[in-house]
This record gives structure tokens, sequence and C-alpha cells, in this order.
């Protein structure tokens, strides 16, 4: 089940919600109801997982019980302890995630002298990359003692199983929301700016980035001997901007349905393509995951604590399993390297002339930074490596067509070209209005009155935002159904 769904929109959303808050505030009932609600969410997609990941998270339960309560426990057997809850949560990755590719692209050497190998296909696990994050999230913070324990199993089993970060995020540290999962601050004020959240996510994701991804999709299917230049600056264009407007839009809704619930999920998006640098860019794109990989895989890599080098191979490292994370495929792991790459340039350049960047003027450290960003949507885009090297020649002019069978105006419309300009005075200029943040528009101490003068002193804002509603959903109706980007990751 998927949020831009009639099913979860009209029935399980509303229904959900009521039944949530006529749950008794007080003790665990509406964490256990929320627990049961967010395992049927789970369970429409994928219901023959859900007993097995439910064994798992219980063993997880186990393990961090062990830790933290077991005060006879060594500080070496505490580490053991930690160890095997990571390596089994990895290993349950490997075996949901990357099946095919070992058995299918690692191991195709052996094929060329034993054609017996088995040709692999692999269970799909939904959110199993988000989810195994959270998992060694609860584990590492259980052992460092950042967060007070659950109280019980299914204190546990929400922070897992909470639906509107289950699929794509955004990835919460158990010592981000461990408190409010066990005592939470429920106020009009707060749910009522998570549901126009929820409406501006809804709104980016139907309206501008489904309507994208079908100009993306129709010039990355192209086969490479009919791409020409213009169409493939169109098509890789259209992509980086969908791919945008898909993820901050489906953390837009995330993040407005804990608000909805009563949870205060972090920020993930920051307008990433106002970044001047490759660091800033990811200082503002999946702020989550880069927190999340600098906490529980750079630092213990020893982080800056080590020698130059030594640094640089940390932080290349971390960007490769970033992109072998993101999918099971050559093109994931190549964009991890090239970032990887360009971070560590970035940082050598800076520490050997610290004042490089005053001799470039901020539009062109812009142009320079938003050019190695489109590049790398074209990798993570192409179905293969070689496809995604094909369209960057096209791009830059090196493999050049006699004869254009597919003209722009069949690719790429009037329509699709407004929703182009639309989409990058959102994405590359500062709008007012366009982003709803918790911290800026909800207050814990308004009161329902001053909810209402807030309404009424932001009444255009808020009535775009319903008008966006209801445009963005006869669109969910009219045009074909386009699951979210990160939804197989």
């Amino acid at each position: 089940m998927l949020f831009t769904t009639p099913i979860f929109l009209f029935f399980f959303l509303p229904i959900f919600i009521s039944l949530y808050y006529l749950c008794p505030a007080h003790g665990e009932w509406r964490n256990l109801f929320a627990l049961m609600g967010s395992i049927a969410f789970f369970s429409w997609g994928e219901p023959v997982y859900v007993l097995f990941l439910l064994a798992f998270v219980y063993f997880d339960y186990i393990i961090s019980k062990a830790i933290s309560e077991a005060s006879s426990l060594s500080l070496a057997r505490k580490k053991i302890l930690l160890c095997l809850g990571i390596v089994l949560n990895v290993s349950l990755l490997i075996v949901f995630k990357y099946t095919a590719f070992i058995l299918n692209d690692i191991l195709y050497p052996l094929k060329l002298y034993h054609g017996d190998l088995p040709q692999g296909t692999g269970p799909l696990l939904l959110g199993i990359s988000f989810i195994t994050f959270h998992k060694i999230s609860y584990l590492v913070d259980s052992y460092k003692g950042r967060a007070t324990p659950p109280r019980n199993f299914y204190d546990c089993a929400l922070y897992i199983f909470l639906f509107p970060q289950l699929i794509a995020g955004p990835i919460i540290r158990y010592h981000d929301i461990g408190n409010q999962i066990q005592k939470r601050t429920y106020h009009s004020s707060l749910f009522l700016v998570g549901f126009f959240r929820f409406c501006v996510g809804f709104s980016k994701k139907i309206l501008i980035a489904d309507q994208l991804g079908f100009v993306a999709d129709r010039v990355f299917s192209l086969p490479m001997h009919e791409l020409s230049l213009g169409v493939a600056w169109g098509g890789a264009f259209s992509y980086m901007l969908q791919i945008y407007f898909d993820f901050s839009g489906y953390s837009d809704m995330a993040i407005g349905l804990g608000a909805m619930m009563g949870f205060r999920f972090p920020e993930n998006f920051n307008q990433p393509y106002l970044s001047k640098s490759i660091s800033e860019f990811w200082r503002r794109w999946h702020i989550s995951l880069s927190s999340w990989m600098r906490l529980y895989l750079y630092i213990p890599l020893g982080g800056n604590r080590t020698s130059k080098f030594r640094a640089f191979i940390n932080l290349w490292i971390v960007f490769l399993i970033s992109g072998l994370w993101h999918g099971a495929n050559w093109t994931f792991i190549t964009w991890g390297a090239y970032y990887g790459f360009f971070l560590c340039l970035e940082k050598y350049c800076s520490e050997l002339y610290p004042n490089l960047k005053a001799y470039f003027p901020d539009l062109l450290r812009f142009i320079m930074t938003m050019a190695i960003v489109l590049f790398g949507w074209v990798l993570f885009r192409a179905p293969t490596l070689t496809y995604a090297l094909g369209f960057i020649k096209v791009m830059l002019g090196i493999t050049s067509l006699k004869f254009n069978p597919h003209p722009w105006g069949l690719l790429i419309g009037n329509r699709d070209l407004f929703l182009l300009f639309l989409g990058s005075i959102i994405a590359f200029f500062k709008v007012p209005g366009t982003t709803l943040r918790l911290p800026t528009w909800w207050h814990s101490a308004w009161s329902d009155t001053m909810v209402l003068q807030g309404i009424r002193e932001q009444s255009f804002l808020f009535a775009a935002t319903l008008v966006l509603l209801v445009l963005a959903t006869m669109g969910m109706f009219s045009s074909d159904y386009t699951p979210f980007l990160y939804f197989r990751f």
C-alpha cells in the first residue's frame, strides 16, 4: 500500500486516524494500535514476510535488552551480542536484496566454467534497506546508551514498523524517536500542520514528479543509437527534477503523517539544488541517510581522527556503501564511487587551498555542482553502466546522430516544458511558501484559538494547499499508477 493510492487516501488513512485518536492517550493503547495499523499497512503488499520480520525484530529486542539491562555481562560480551545482531540484519539484507546480483553478476565468471550455477532471482522485501538501517540504529543506540530502552516488545516493533517512514524513510535514528514512542504530545496545531505537510508532498508527487517521470521514462527507454543531444539533456534534466519532487514529496508525506500521530520526524531535504558544492549538496539531500552514515559508519571507521589519507578512504568507502545500499546494480555502485571521488577531491582541495572558493563566483560554483549532480543522476537512472556512459557521451556531444528519428516535440511536449519550468523555479530558487517545516509552523503552547488565528493569517497559503490536494487527487484518478522511486530500495 502506498500513500498515493485511493485505498490509502480514502480508506486506510481516515479509519486509522479516527480509531487512533479514539484510543486512550495514556498508557500504551495508541502505541499498540499504531503497531497493528502499521503491520496491516505492510501486510497489504508483503503478507508473506510479516511474521518472519516480526521474529527478527523480536530477536533484536532480546539482544538489545540483554545489552542494556544485563549488568553482569562484560563489555566484550555486549560487543559480541551487538556484532551478532548487526551481522544477522546485514545478512537478512543481503538475502532479500542482493541474492540475484551476487549470483548473476559477482559470480558470473564462475558461470563461464560451471554452467550449472543457479540463476538468481531472489525474494524482494519492500523497504528492506530502510528497515535494516532502523534495526542497526536500535541495536547500536542500545549498546551506546544513547536512548532509553523500550518498555516492551511492542514499542520496539513500533519503531521498526511505524508505517509513515516504513517504505522510504526518513531514516529515523532510535535515539531521535525512542522518547517520543514512550511519551509524545498531541496537539491540534501539530495535527493541522502535519495534514498540510502531507498535502504538499502528495501534490509534489502527483502533479510534478509523476508527470516529469513520463518524460524521463520515454527518453531513457530509447536505444542509444536513437538519442540526440537535446533529447538526452531534456531526459536527464526531467529525471533530476523527478527524483527530487518524488523523494522529497514522500518525505513531506511521511513527516506530515508522523505529525498527525504526534511524532516529530527529522527533516530529510533542505532545497539541495541550491548547493554550491558537493559537500553542501549532501548536507541538503537525503539528510537522514547522510546523518546515519556519518554516525554509524564514518565515525566507527575512524572519521577524521586518522591520517588524511585514511580519512579520504573512509569517506570514499561510506559513499561506495551508500551506492550499494541504494540498489543491487553496478550503476548504483559507480554512482556511490562517483560522489565519493568528488567529495574526496573537494576535501583535498579545500585543505590544500583554504581560500580556493574565493576565486570562483557563487554562480560558477553552483553551475559546476549542478553539472556533477546531473551526470550523477544519469548514472543512477540508467539501466546499465554501458547505457549510462553512452548517454553521457551523447550529452557531451561526443556521439552525434546523422538523423534523429525522435524529434524533440514528439518526446517532450509543451505541457512537459511547462512542468520543467515550474519544477525548476521551485527547485532552484527560494520560493516563499513552498516548504512547510514543523519547527516554523508549530508551537506546543498554541491554543486552538491561536491555531485558527494562524490559519487566518496564512489563509492564502492554506487555501492554495487545499486546491493542490484536490487537483492532485484528480490527477491520481486520471493518470497511470506510478510508485515512488525509492519504493524499490
